[in-house]
């Protein structure tokens, strides 16, 4: 595949392009420290006009660190889960002889 270079990409149009990356990678020594921190670089990303191609870029790649598309890894991990998952069906009931009485199963027929 040929990329161009003057071709544009996602991340040109990244207000957090240029910012310290320290604030995306939130690395502290208590975990109020870690939220405010946090807290500070979704704050940058909700504001941001390429927020979905980043989200889906690090979903896409499995990215495991850092705060991608206001995001943070868990975030990350409990939307790739929930997007995996198999469509939930209900499952018939079954009756094991000596689980209910007589009457119960009467009434479920």
């Amino acid at each position: 595949m040929h990329n161009d270079e003057n071709e544009e990409h996602w991340t040109d149009h990244a207000i957090c392009r240029g910012a310290d990356p320290d604030l995306f990678f939130p690395i502290g020594y208590s975990a109020e420290m870690l939220r405010v921190q946090m807290d500070e670089a979704k704050a940058v990303c909700a504001n941001c006009p390429v927020k979905a191609e980043c989200l889906a870029w690090a979903l896409r790649v499995g990215e495991p660190d850092g705060i991608w598309g206001g995001t943070t890894p868990e975030e990350r991990r409990y939307l790739r889960r929930t997007a995996e998952a198999p469509a939930r069906r209900r499952l018939p009931v079954i009756v094991v002889r000596g689980d209910a009485s007589e009457s119960e199963h009467a009434s479920a027929a």
